[in-house]
């Protein structure tokens, strides 16, 4: 998992933190793809994505090699009246700026890529088609973060994929080179265990630490750690666990700062019910945390 690597990228201020950690995660060998949406409404490069869900999608999509190479196979819609030559202006401009951000990754195999339409069916439509497995996003806001989490393009992603998505904030603390330490949240509930799948590979790949957090309360007090530990150690990696008693966000955000931990990996079911990790515990670690955190949903299988 985690072989190739979607950094999506809107020539924001924030697209350095994302892409940091883009490359952190990418050490070891895999690929980093990058990807530039342009709405259906021309506008340029550093114009920010998220929320802008309401442009009418465009069916060509920008493939090809890197940089220059980059291609589109289709055309920019005109949505300015009397602007001559903005496409062609808007689209160069995209080419330039990833030639940039690629010129920044000496060899790191993967595609530049421009797209037309909503920012999360081309974000999502890419994905497919390049078999990504992982997704790496900024996010704008870390105020606000219901309705962010609610109507935002990267909540939109999050929602309707169930490929893990790498959430950078605003913000974010300048961490080192390697990444080292991955936090690990868990409660008695199957859906909290379900981020091991990508976590293990990873953790493999990169040489860190997977640190289980078993956060346990008077009713479930907890089952311990030893058969995950036992299945991490059968894959390579190395562990450590701990178990402590209260609110899962706040022993979550604790730990994070005493352990001095680089990524926070946590699973997001949609569903709900009492001690498992719902949208809000997320939305809280999202809203205060100064470290990435990686969240999937659970992979569903259709009832026979």
């Amino acid at each position: 998992m985690s072989n190739r690597i979607l950094l999506t990228l809107d020539g924001s201020d924030l697209d350095a933190a994302a892409f940091d950690e883009a490359r952190r995660i990418a050490a070891g060998g895999a690929e980093i793809h990058l990807l530039h949406v342009v709405p259906s409404r021309a506008v340029p490069v550093g114009t920010p994505l998220m929320g802008m869900g309401n442009a009418a999608l465009e069916q060509p999509v920008a493939v090809g090699d890197t940089g220059a190479d980059a291609h589109l196979s289709g055309g920019f819609p005109s949505s300015v009246a009397g602007s001559a030559g903005t496409e062609d202006e808007i689209y160069n401009g995209a080419v330039r700026y990833l030639e940039g951000i690629r010129r920044r990754l000496p060899g790191v195999p993967g595609q530049d890529l421009i797209r037309t339409g909503r920012p999360a069916d081309a974000i999502l439509e890419v994905a497919l088609m390049f078999n990504i497995d992982l997704i790496v996003m900024s996010t704008h806001a870390r105020t606000g973060i219901v309705r962010w989490f609610l109507g935002s393009v990267s909540a939109a992603v999050l929602r309707r994929s169930q490929l893990p998505v790498l959430f950078v904030p605003k913000g974010i603390r300048t961490r080192p080179e390697r990444l080292r330490r991955i936090l690990v949240p868990l409660t008695h509930a199957p859906e909290s265990r379900a981020i091991l799948s990508v976590v293990k590979p990873l953790a493999l790949r990169i040489r860190a630490e997977i640190l289980l957090l078993e956060v346990v309360n008077p009713i479930h007090p907890g089952s311990g750690l030893e058969d995950v530990g036992r299945d991490i150690t059968e894959a390579g990696a190395t562990w450590r666990s701990l178990t402590v008693f209260g609110d899962p966000t706040e022993q979550i955000l604790r730990h994070v700062k005493s352990r001095d931990v680089d990524l926070v990996a946590m699973s997001a079911p949609v569903r709900k019910g009492p001690f498992i990790f719902e949208r809000s515990i997320p939305e809280s670690v999202l809203a205060r945390i100064d470290r990435p955190l990686l969240l999937q949903n659970p992979v569903t299988h259709a009832k026979r």
